[in-house]
């Protein structure tokens, strides 16, 4: 009993045809995975940019707690010109949330309650911020997995379909 192979033609061809398979998988399937990784790597950015700008809120709060704390120590509840009450009170009512009550050792508690919920809200978004940029370190963990597996996959099609297109030269020996 004789084994019949194929004739070189059919194996140029499966040869060929791999070889195209690998360079469609290489342009379409990761170019696609490519430009995934690079949206995940833009959301990364950003949350490191926002974990930035909210530790500079937590700071600036720290900042706008110390003036107040001067503020009320060097001139008294009593002795406060309102202006000067007014122009602080606007500039703590741009960082916390709620009414901002005039700077008196009365109502001392109540302005650093309102600091502190601010800076709770900041750190809160920081917590977000690095949570979601764990997930999306291991969404482009993923994604480099299969763009390797891919790529080993293209490779072995295309040295494949090459040694069958060098099959027709050594049918003819």
């Amino acid at each position: 009993m004789r084994l019949h192979f194929p004739p070189p033609w059919v194996l140029v061809l499966i040869g060929l045809i791999l070889n195209i398979l690998a360079i469609l998988m290489s342009s379409v399937v990761l170019d696609r995975l490519g430009r995934d990784i690079d949206e995940l790597e833009r959301n990364k950015e950003q949350n490191l940019y926002s974990i930035q700008l909210a530790w500079k809120t937590v700071e600036t709060l720290e900042r706008k707690r110390e003036l107040l704390l001067t503020h009320i120590q060097l001139v008294g509840s009593e002795d406060a010109s309102r202006a000067l009450q007014d122009a602080l009170r606007g500039q703590l009512s741009n960082w916390v949330s709620g009414d901002v009550p005039d700077f008196t050792l009365e109502n001392l508690s109540s302005l650093m309650v309102l600091i502190n919920q601010a800076q709770q809200q900041a750190r809160d978004q920081i917590d977000d911020h690095y949570l979601e940029n764990l997930e999306i370190l291991e969404e482009m963990r993923g994604l480099n997995e299969n763009i390797a597996w891919y790529k080993n996959i293209g490779l072995f099609l295309q040295v494949f379909g090459l040694a069958l297109i060098l099959a027709r030269d050594l049918a003819k020996r």
